[in-house]
């Protein structure tokens, strides 16, 4: 994995930049400290690092990079006066003066300079009388008055500035102020083996194992007999070779029983040999003479959580708080525990304790906020999160945090500074990279999402989170190929990671396997995301029957909450206003949103009250015209089930409409709860029903709902009047309709838009069976999966098992659709799953479509979309009919040129495209059923 080094210079770059103009000096440094590795002369990254450390008072960085500067460009006075600055506070005042003097040299009128040098020259005589300053100053490009031939600068005054940086240097390491031991280290032109250990431990005590590596390596190679160093290696070995680090370890342990870091080590060893016993045996005995170890304690929790001994875990922490009640990590700790084991609520009690403790113990606050975003509740979490982080600024994990909360609601750029904010922290942290890298991915930014995983990855090649995640923008960016590379490297570093088994899945069913993603995701069925990326997979599987479709729904949801609210305080009376709930994650850029706006435009507010329930991460101009529609809007992103529940009571709602189905960020666990008296599922979001005994309804028409598939569905069939949905052409769609193609090309052109998903091997044989019944013909698949060559070589291969040559096959990505749609004769649709939206969009562009009613419900999506525009003799039950009906349309040329110049017309002119038409039957849809309501109660 290659590093893209221009992108990260650049990246640095953008940091250290934005670090400065906010304030933000520690992000400033870092990241210009990280862009001089790359390019060590850049004279931006040094002022910007010279700024930032002469604002925050590290004198010692200042001088640095001002003499750097001054080395890049000698005659500017700029650099020199903020050199004389550094050295005053620094309190090196013959660098100071000769800094000064050097600004007046080269601009003789610089006030600033001559007054700085004045307040010097007093204390200039002060020190000379106590004998501790020479009594002739020399210029910094003067010889220097030693002798040595030498310019003053690089001779007597690097010298004297070289004893200062010595004593803070010392004095640094004495009071183990870590991060100033290795500012103050890169001044120091000493190379010494001391200064090297002292480097290495500043690393290690910093946790950045990667860097102390080597550097504690080499040292130790020095001083074989430090006890101190040896117990630091045999912790670094745990990540590259666990017998050394046991030998390390048990060493440590003969010279001196129970020392603790060994302990820890050898504890950990143990815990790696799957020596399970053993690991917690030390910990225990190390705990028991060492009761105030508190990194032990902190292993011990960490051992027990990852060995699933979760309750040991909270009894650990509870002995600890029980044997140090003084201690506020142990509380905190403590709190911590409980929320990693999902017991939020218990784990704010302690942390409160910690607090109590501690009023300002950041690390307890930030937590708390943690404890908050668990339970979906971004404004409490930010709260407490931003608190702490005040306290302390650069508190990684907080950051890492606080972007987490931000990006479950939606606020990615917000997301993206937290993030890039711990990045500037410790630019070595694989996490923040990850983090960054998603932010990226969820706003489908995929070059700089894939360049941040690069990274990340370079940091630690073992860890498949990342992998996985590498895989996830590599499957985005339509590279199949690479991101099952990906994947399956995820599980080579990890056989037993099984959250990319769901990522798995989904590559796997590009390619038609949707047995293996369905077993594939069976096994994870636990991790989120999974159920809901099963259940699609169900729907699409050529083989099975409605009712086998329905079980799996049903085995998925039966996990869901129960039925929370059993009564409610709505008026029921008929002849009222009604309060009418829509909820989705679509309102926005979305194909749905096409089907949704007709609806929410010609609502009569006089007869419904309006109330939108969004779950839109990113919102967008679709989405404020939606808001307009809606009488009432609610915001629930990030809010927990619960919550969504409570305000929908609140508002009163007497009708509560899902519109997404089991698609991606839907919220059917709130429908679950019950929270309306009367719930409905519209077809539209998914084109099969929910599963839930809690949804009152599914709500389609005769053609989706025919009868006898009663047995498909857990809620109450309700046929309204077809066609049950209304299309609005989108502005896209605007646009001429071109000549058939057939009339210049001599041959018919089949095509499809449709997602490899639906291509199963029913399909490929009925469109090979076509291809063969009409001769010289051709069929067009177009999608944005076809963006990748392996998936069009595969599918190649599928029809030439058929016979189908690979002439014949037009595999690609046109954009937009109408381009594509405008070299196709004739629209083909998909079974057991039929088309959607490309089925609208074909026909709108001239094409007619034979489509096949299959499987109740979203087998028969194209039979309602024809059957609503008057066209049901498209319409086949059999597959022998379906092919010839479209043998029967491909042989009549002139006839098609007739349909395609007269389609676009008679489908607007149809029931299919009268959204108001639809709206009014919908109204009356539920008003029907609140009778129902009024009349009977629940039907269930």
């Amino acid at each position: 994995m290659t590093v893209d080094t221009e992108w990260l210079v650049d990246f640095f770059r953008r940091q250290a930049r934005l670090g400065f103009e906010e304030g933000d000096y520690t992000r400033t440094r870092n990241s210009s400290r990280e862009l001089l590795q790359y390019v060590p002369d850049d004279a931006e990254a040094w002022a910007l690092l010279g700024e930032a450390a002469l604002a925050s008072h590290d004198s010692v960085t200042a001088l640095r990079a001002f003499d750097q500067l001054l080395e890049l460009q000698p005659q500017n006075a700029d650099y020199a006066m903020k050199l004389g600055q550094a050295s005053l506070q620094a309190q090196d005042w013959p660098a100071a003066i000769a800094a000064f003097q050097l600004v007046l040299e080269l601009q003789p009128e610089h006030g600033g300079a001559a007054d700085a040098l004045s307040l010097v020259g007093q204390l200039q005589a002060h020190l000379q009388a106590l004998g501790q300053m020479p009594n002739s100053q020399p210029g910094r490009n003067d010889l220097c008055p030693c002798g040595s031939g030498l310019k003053y600068k690089k001779c007597c005054l690097e010298k004297s500035s070289q004893r200062l940086i010595r004593q803070r240097f010392d004095q640094a390491f004495a009071t183990e102020n870590w991060q100033q031991v290795l500012s103050l280290a890169s001044e120091l032109s000493d190379n010494s083996q001391a200064l090297r250990r002292a480097v290495a431990l500043a690393h290690y005590q910093l946790s950045q194992r990667v860097p102390s590596y080597p550097l504690i390596k080499s040292a130790y190679k020095h001083y074989p007999d430090d006890l101190e160093l040896r117990a630091a290696l045999a912790d670094l070995e745990l990540d590259h070779d666990i017998n050394q680090a046991k030998v390390l370890a048990e060493l440590v342990l003969a010279e001196v029983p129970g020392q603790w870091r060994a302990s820890l080590v050898l504890a950990a060893v143990y815990a790696r040999e799957w020596q399970t016993e053993k690991s917690e045996a030390v910990l225990l005995e190390l705990l028991k003479h060492n009761p105030g170890c508190d990194l032990a304690w902190q292993r011990l929790s960490h051992f027990l959580r990852k060995s699933q001994r979760l309750d040991d875990d909270l009894l650990a922490m509870q002995e600890w708080t029980e044997l140090c009640p003084g201690n506020v990590d142990a509380w905190c700790h403590r709190g911590m525990s409980s929320i990693m084991t999902l017991k939020p609520e218990e784990g704010r009690v302690y942390l409160q304790k910690a607090l109590e403790l501690d009023p300002n113990h950041h690390e307890a606050l930030c937590w708390m906020g943690q404890s908050y975003k668990a339970e979906h509740n971004p404004h409490k979490a930010l709260e407490y999160l931003s608190r702490g982080l005040q306290l302390k600024p650069d508190y990684q994990p907080g950051w890492n945090m606080l972007g987490e909360v931000y990006r479950s609601v939606g606020r990615q750029h917000e997301s993206e500074g937290c993030f890039m904010r711990a990045l500037a922290i410790s630019p070595l942290q694989p996490l923040a990279w990850n983090n960054l890298a998603n932010t990226y991915l969820d706003g489908h930014v995929l070059g700089e999402a894939e360049k941040v995983m690069q990274v990340a990855l370079q940091l630690n090649a073992d860890d498949p989170s990342l992998w996985t995640n590498m895989g996830n923008i590599l499957s985005a960016g339509k590279r199949l190929k690479e991101a099952l590379a990906a994947y399956r490297k995820a599980l080579e570093v990890m056989p037993s990671y099984q959250p990319v088994l769901i990522n798995l899945a989904g590559v796997e069913s590009h390619f038609g396997n949707l047995d293996r993603s369905i077993d594939l995701l069976r096994q994870v069925i636990e991790l989120p995301g999974a159920s809901t990326n099963l259940l699609f997979f169900a729907n699409y599987h050529p083989d099975w029957t409605g009712e086998q479709v329905y079980q799996l729904y049903r085995d998925v949801t039966v996990k869901y909450p129960p039925r929370e609210y059993f009564s409610y305080s709505n008026e029921r009376r008929t002849d009222r206003r009604l309060r009418i709930g829509y909820m989705s994650p679509d309102f926005r850029h979305h194909v749905c949103a096409i089907f949704i706006e007709p609806l929410l435009h010609n609502h009569d507010h006089e007869q419904v009250e309006i109330f939108g329930y969004s779950l839109v991460r990113r919102e967008d101009n679709v989405t404020e015209r939606f808001i307009d529609y809606a009488d009432h809007w609610r915001h629930c992103v990030g809010l927990s089930d619960q919550a969504i529940a409570e305000q929908i009571r609140a508002d009163g709602i007497d009708i509560l409409i899902d519109l997404a189905g089991h698609t991606g960020n839907n919220r059917l666990q709130v429908f679950a709860l019950k929270p309306a008296p009367v719930q409905v599922s519209w077809w539209m979001g998914f084109a099969f029903g929910t599963g839930l005994n809690q949804v009152d309804y599914f709500l389609a028409d005769e053609q989706m709902l025919p009868a006898g598939c009663e047995s498909s569905f857990a809620e109450q069939l309700w046929r309204m009047p077809a066609p049950a949905v209304a299309y609005l052409p989108p502005a896209k769609m605007q646009v001429d309709i071109p000549p058939l193609p057939a009339l210049a090309n001599g041959y018919i052109t089949f095509g499809s838009l449709t997602r490899p998903v639906r291509l199963n091997y029913k399909v490929i044989h009925a469109w090979s069976d076509l291809l063969k019944r009409v001769p010289n013909s051709r069929l067009m698949l177009d999608s944005n999966s076809f963006h990748d060559e392996s998936l069009c070589e595969f599918y190649r291969e599928q029809f030439a098992a058929h016979g189908i040559e690979a002439e014949r096959l037009l595999l690609g990505y046109t954009s937009p659709a109408t381009t594509a749609l405008a070299q196709m004769d004739i629209a083909l649709d998909c079974f057991p799953h039929n088309s959607g939206t490309t089925l609208y969009e074909s026909l709108y562009m001239g094409l007619p479509v034979v489509s096949l009613r299959d499987r109740p419900s979203m087998g028969r999506v194209g039979a309602l979309i024809l059957h609503g525009m008057g066209r049901d003799e498209w319409i086949a039950d059999t597959p022998e009919e379906y092919l010839d009906k479209l043998v029967a349309l491909a042989g009549d040329v002139p006839a098609l040129a007739q349909i395609r110049s007269g389609l676009r017309d008679e489908m607007l002119a149809s029931k299919l495209c009268d959204g108001l038409d639809f709206t009014k039957r919908m109204e009356l849809t539920y008003r029907q059923m609140w009778q129902r309501y009024c009349d009977e109660g629940e039907q269930k």
